[in-house]
């Protein structure tokens, strides 16, 4: 299968100044030793005459305007006459403003509306008072009837029902708090009436009763390990087995099965296993995290096994709008579709991803729920107590058993399983049986014996890679952030080696 990929193309450029010069001439330069002023007396040499001739007219102008607006004042003046103030006013420089023939307000007149907004206040703060008294003997009635109630319920007396239909009284329904449906429940023998009543819930006996119906007791040879997890909020330890449970119930509702590639007349898994290896790599250059790439090969699979007759050319297509919805699903910051366009080499358009987005979501269901290995490996590598590097090692092991065709139809938990087992035996000095532990066994749900299989397989892929020429995962682990775990030695150790040969 031809997968068409965007080359980097490298563009030499040249620093070079971008000088703009309005109207396309250079500016003049400045010439030494001549200033501003010498250069304008070359330019107009009797400025000083017209400076002298202009103030003297500006004086004169001044003068005139002066004796004019003297005359005007006293005008103005004298058609204010019949004002009685001796305050000035300021209206006598207000050469616009007509005279009036109104004669002065009397003091009567001047303060009968303030007297009427002040009655019209006082007599809204009167209503208002009257309203908030109204209000405080309500809510001193409402609870005087209430504390009445609380003592006839201590007291046995209440009133039954039947006693109120007798009396044909009708009773209106009356709305509760939540909090007080909650005192109904039955949390323990203890748990008196009067608990009940006031909705008082005792928190400590709600944990215990949620641990004993939620999840079973630990045998006694089972290790807890969520036991010291209870005070972070994170790690959910109060339901977290609840949803691994969870979870295995998922990845039996969505399998993957063998050969699922059967339906398909022209794909095959030598054409999935190049189109994986290519994602490898785009997700590497987009800086995914590990989730979207094992949810793409999940879509990937799901998809491929729902929808015979995939053409050739539209097979990347698919495998690239799968990590697009993928990176939706799981990334903060998704690439944009122009990305995943690029990509291709533009082999596809925007408008082809998203009608392939649309046919994926639909042939799914718009169910994304299948669980992916990393969540069960984190699980797992939790309860066998292993390092950093046990984990790179066995992330390396599952992306390994992604690329792999005749890997897809094992679980995702059974896959985790077998890549943390392989991990711990490779790493220590210990047997399968030493590190397959019966914690590990009872949080993982699998027996050695059920997932030694995988374990034969897993190790000869891991042997024949540096010859496969699927490579991307083998070069994406040689990363020091991941440990270089691809590297280690005792990935050719004797070890390794004779697992692979043994016999089921």
């Amino acid at each position: 299968m031809d997968i068409q990929v965007r080359r980097q193309r490298s563009v030499k450029t040249e620093n070079q100044e971008n000088v703009y010069i309005k109207g396309g001439m250079a500016l003049p330069a400045k010439r030494q030793g001549l200033t501003m002023r010498g250069a304008l007396g070359d330019l107009n040499s009797n400025v000083q005459a017209q400076r002298e001739n202009f103030v003297g007219k500006v004086a004169v102008a001044t003068a005139e305007f002066e004796k004019k607006a003297t005359l005007n004042r006293g005008l103005v003046r004298s058609n204010y006459s019949h004002v009685q103030s001796k305050v000035d006013t300021g209206l006598a420089c207000r050469t616009n403003i007509q005279p009036t023939s109104r004669p002065p307000l009397r003091r009567e007149e001047s303060t009968a509306g303030l007297a009427a907004r002040a009655v019209a206040r006082s007599r809204a703060v009167l209503k208002d008072t009257t309203n908030r008294q109204n209000e405080t003997k309500e809510s001193i009635n409402i609870i005087i009837q209430a504390k009445k109630t609380t003592q006839e319920k201590k007291n046995g007396k209440l009133t039954t029902l039947k006693e109120i239909r007798k009396d044909h009284i009708d009773v209106k329904p009356i709305l509760k708090d939540p909090t007080e449906s909650l005192g109904k429940l039955q949390l323990g023998d203890t748990t008196t009436y009067s608990e009940k009543s006031t909705c008082i819930i005792n928190h400590t006996k709600l944990e215990e009763a949620s641990k004993l119906i939620l999840t079973p007791k630990l045998p006694d040879d089972i290790e807890d390990i969520d036991a010291g997890d209870n005070q972070s909020p994170l790690l959910m330890s109060t339901y977290i087995k609840d949803i691994y449970n969870y979870l295995t119930e998922l990845e039996i509702k969505y399998p993957i099965e063998q050969d699922h590639l059967k339906n398909q007349t022209v794909i095959t898994g030598k054409m999935r296993a190049t189109l994986i290896d290519w994602l490898v790599e785009v997700q590497r250059q987009f800086s995914l995290v590990l989730e979207t790439f094992h949810l793409t090969i999940g879509i990937l699979d799901r998809y491929l096994q729902a929808v015979p007759n995939i053409q050739r050319n539209q097979l990347q297509l698919v495998g690239v709008t799968a990590m697009f919805i993928a990176s939706k699903y799981e990334e903060i910051y998704a690439p944009d579709v122009a990305d995943f366009v690029y990509v291709t080499d533009n082999a596809y358009s925007k408008s082809d991803v998203f009608r392939c987005e649309r046919e994926i979501m639909s042939k799914l269901g718009f169910c994304l729920a299948r669980p992916i290995p990393l969540s069960f490996l984190r699980r797992f590598v939790k309860a066998a107590h292993g390092t950093s590097k046990n984990h790179h090692l066995a992330k390396y092991f599952v992306d390994l058993c992604l690329v792999e065709y005749s890997m897809a139809h094992y679980r995702p938990s059974e896959l985790a399983a077998a890549a943390i087992c392989l991990s711990l035996f490779l790493l220590s000095s210990k047997t399968l049986e030493e590190v397959w532990t019966s914690t590990v066994s009872y949080y993982s749900g699998y027996t050695l014996e059920h997932i030694f299989p995988i374990i034969r397989k897993l190790a000869k892929i891991v042997i024949n890679v540096e010859t496969s020429k699927y490579k991307a995962v083998y070069n994406k682990y040689l990363d020091a952030t991941l440990a270089k775990v691809s590297s280690l030695p005792q990935l050719k150790g004797e070890a390794i080696n004779e697992l692979a040969k043994s016999q089921s």
